[in-house]
């Protein structure tokens, strides 16, 4: 047995553990280094003039437990909240990656939507749509996929128009979505396949 103070072999084994999870793949992830997958059919121009994502938190809410002359102890609670999907997308000359965002958004809320069945059943433009965040590496090899369940478009960010503007300067205007919730895949680098990180219990 170890005397105190004594860094014997359970430090060791301990230290071993820790070090055994620490990945081999020390590059730091670069900010230009994703790409963004929608529905090319219905909406090719959203994907090629993807800009910039912002990959939304998430929260989980606490449960406070009385407790004396304490407040509340917090305790893991059962529901997640997420925050929206916010992507940047450049504006071509015909406007046509806003027009896929405008129908889109026009198209779900004119569309009695009625139940579940009949919002993925609905002809013409679906109204949900999974988007996947492709994680690249150094290498441009895809290292993670980030896919978003049943996204629905929430928000056609502001378009700013000015005549001082250098030819340099491209517009942009955002897009945001609600989701159900999203995936975090990882890549087998060998084989390519892909499998989840952690699984939803249905």
């Amino acid at each position: 047995m170890c005397e105190s103070g004594d860094l014997g072999p359970p430090f060791f084994y301990w230290i071993y553990n820790i070090m055994a999870t620490l990945t081999n793949n020390l590059n730091y992830l670069q900010p230009t280094s994703f790409k963004l997958v929608l529905d090319r059919k219905n909406y090719p121009n959203l994907e090629f003039f993807c800009q910039s994502v912002t990959h939304p938190g998430m929260l989980m809410s606490a449960v406070e437990v009385p407790f004396r002359k304490i407040a509340g102890v917090p305790m893991p609670g059962d529901t997640l909240t997420f925050n929206e999907l916010s992507a940047n997308i450049i504006l071509d000359e015909d406007m046509e990656g806003y027009a896929e965002m405008y129908s889109w958004i026009r198209s779900s809320l004119d569309t009695n939507m009625g139940t579940r069945a009949s919002q993925l059943m609905s002809e013409g433009i679906p109204h949900f749509a999974d988007l996947t965040l492709l994680i690249l590496s150094s290498h441009n090899n895809t290292t993670r996929q980030i896919k978003y369940r049943d996204c629905v478009p929430t928000s056609l960010g502001d378009i700013s128009f000015e005549s001082t503007s250098t030819g340099d300067t491209f517009i942009t205007f955002n897009a945001s979505f609600r989701f159900t919730y999203f995936e975090l895949m990882g890549v087998n680098k060998a084989t390519g396949e892909i499998t989840e990180s952690f699984s939803i219990n249905r």
